[in-house]
């Protein structure tokens, strides 16, 4: 291979790569950042604009306000773990500590993600009362029935 070819495939190789960072870092293969949402005019001055806002915002950030429930204020830590704890109470409906959570509900149905329909399958298989007999009715269980039988 020649120094001439060598050379042709090194251009080739940094101007395709010279084209994907700059799409990366502006969205257009020629450097234009016009699609930046900024005054800046190059990514370093959109950088330090990003960083400016942020740090403006730090300190004045978005009020934090227990007392509202909005788009521009906050609650505090203490608020927010105020209204979970009220929220996981009411959740559970006075549920003795044994069924509160949701695993101890799973287990005491067994584990079973088919719990209605399994137990409607064995209800399904019991007797109904109207089909149910007393032993007077049903006579004496000791009686000979191949003595009737061979009698007959």
């Amino acid at each position: 291979m020649s120094l001439q070819t060598r050379l042709n495939a090194l251009v080739t190789a940094i101007k395709t790569e010279t084209k994907s960072l700059r799409t990366f870092i502006s969205g257009a293969n020629n450097g234009d950042v016009s699609g930046l949402n900024t005054t800046a005019t190059n990514l370093v001055d959109a950088l330090n604009e990003v960083k400016a806002t942020a740090d403006g915002a730090a300190g004045g950030g978005v009020a934090i306000n227990d007392g509202a429930t909005n788009t521009t204020q906050a609650w505090s830590s203490s608020k927010i773990d105020t209204e979970i704890a009220a929220a996981v109470n009411a959740l559970i409906g006075g549920a003795p500590a044994a069924l509160d959570t949701l695993n101890e509900l799973a287990a005491a149905l067994a584990d079973d993600a088919n719990y209605a329909a399994s137990v409607t399958a064995q209800l399904a298989t019991k007797a109904n009362a109207s089909d149910v007999y007393t032993q007077a009715q049903l006579g004496d269980p000791e009686t000979d029935l191949v003595a009737i039988w061979n009698a007959a």
